[in-house]
């Protein structure tokens, strides 16, 4: 996929976008990283009502496993990242100790779909979340995460996005 052909993320009505770092968005990631776009293509956002945490996912055809689908592991990648991501806007600078994934049903590539992540509780360092990948009243996997709240240092120049971020989900 061409980039004047790139799929839309925009997002839904009430939902703030985030925006990278510069210092963040020259460099590789697994998820979001892909230069290419026919592999995943996602963009974030924040819903201004509840500060819940949502993406648009572009699933392209290198991410395909079974013919015509997305690969089981590329929608896994999406959801650690995800509930992670929604463990950061809420302040805890974490890194995934445990998830696990139930997949409901086939994603066919080439397919736009949203993903939606929560903090669903914290105990002291360890921070539970959940996320899902859908499409209308298309459940196509769920997850939950167990992540460990480490100090914002060890992650050098992300852990300022931490308050960036943050500050996006206050407005």
């Amino acid at each position: 996929m061409d980039k004047k052909n790139l799929p839309n993320l925009r997002g839904e009505p009430g939902w703030i976008a985030l925006e990278y770092p510069e210092s963040l968005k020259d460099k590789p990631s697994f998820v979001i990283g892909d230069p290419s776009k026919d592999r995943l293509a996602v963009r974030y956002f924040i819903r201004e009502s509840d500060k819940r945490f949502f993406g648009k996912v572009f699933f392209g055809e290198a991410t395909q496993g079974p013919p015509g689908h997305a690969h089981g592991g590329s929608m896994a990648a999406v959801l650690d990242e995800a509930m992670g991501f929604s463990a950061w806007i809420a302040g805890h600078t974490v890194v995934a100790a445990k998830i696990t994934v139930e997949y409901l049903q086939m994603l066919p590539v080439n397919s736009t779909v949203t993903v939606e992540a929560w903090v669903e509780s914290v105990d002291g360092r360890k921070v539970m979340t959940k996320g899902k990948i859908y499409s209308d009243d298309d459940v196509f996997s769920t997850s939950e995460g167990l992540f460990i709240n480490i100090p914002a240092e060890k992650f050098g120049d992300a852990s300022h996005y931490l308050y960036k971020v943050k500050g996006q989900g206050e407005k």
